[in-house]
């Protein structure tokens, strides 16, 4: 996996969910693959929170951050036409790439353009050429 932080921090290589953290602590860089996780926010440590850009489907999409010693994945669908944000999974894995915590229950959530999920719907959006957008 590739992290693409914004600005001076440059692409940090993540090789498997079990060394994303320490990775992404170290800030190890590999420009090559750098645009497969695009930074769409920070989360309140300011830790890059990055949208997986190869995971997009249609206007399903995840978003990985760091937590504690491991990684978080979120999973979401958008409604491009309505503006409408959906949370499909949460799931946290560990520094050896288990998985510790999964929460699959579904709903809509408040969508904002400001936070990191409205950001990576604003890039799904597009990408998939939905008006407005």
């Amino acid at each position: 996996m590739f992290f693409k932080i914004g600005g001076t921090l440059g692409a940090i290589a993540i090789l498997s969910i079990g060394t994303a953290a320490s990775l992404l602590q170290r800030g190890y860089a590999n420009a090559q693959n750098a645009e497969r996780y695009v930074t769409v926010g920070h989360d309140k440590g300011g830790n890059s929170v990055a949208l997986d850009t190869k995971t997009i489907h249609g206007t399903t999409y995840k978003l990985y951050g760091l937590y504690g010693d491991g990684i978080f994945e979120t999973t979401f669908s958008a409604s491009c036409t309505e503006s409408r944000l959906f949370l499909n999974r949460i799931a946290i894995y560990g520094t050896g790439g288990q998985l510790l915590e999964e929460d699959k229950e579904k709903g809509e959530i408040p969508f904002v353009a400001s936070s990191s999920p409205g950001k990576a719907m604003r890039i799904v959006c597009q990408k998939i050429g939905a008006r407005g957008w």
